[in-house]
């Protein structure tokens, strides 16, 4: 939908001030067309990153691979809780998980994290 046609939906009195703050400073073009949607795996990814914990083992990751004992021992954090937040990495497709016995290995899978942060900056930028 176009800005005018969102403008036409205010209420008179805030659709008045809205256009007249607007035509003062010629910052909004009316014609411009709007779309706020954005993918389910965009906003997953977001929220995988959204949190701190996650973000600091994707960080972790990111130089190779790491069982779930280390990275508790770096983040000084349980390994059920690091474990709980590798899983909702996996399962956002943004590490790779590899078994040697009865270990558990996880690496960032940088090729996937690449691609959501270049649709990021389409949607964002524009690019």
């Amino acid at each position: 939908m176009k800005i005018l046609e969102f403008l036409n939906k205010l209420e008179e009195p805030q659709r008045n001030t809205v256009m007249k703050a607007y035509q003062s400073t010629g910052m909004l073009d009316l014609d411009l067309e709007v779309d706020a949607s954005v993918d389910k795996d965009t906003i997953e990814f977001l929220k995988a990153l959204s949190n701190p914990i996650r973000f600091q083992i994707l960080k972790l990751l990111s130089k190779g691979w790491l069982c779930v004992c280390l990275i508790s021992s770096i983040l000084e954090k349980d390994q059920t809780l690091i474990s709980h937040h590798l899983r909702t990495l996996k399962e956002a497709g943004l590490v790779e998980k590899k078994r040697i016995g009865k270990m558990h290995f996880y690496r960032l899978n940088k090729e996937a994290v690449q691609k959501h942060l270049e649709r990021v900056g389409e949607i964002l930028l524009g690019g």
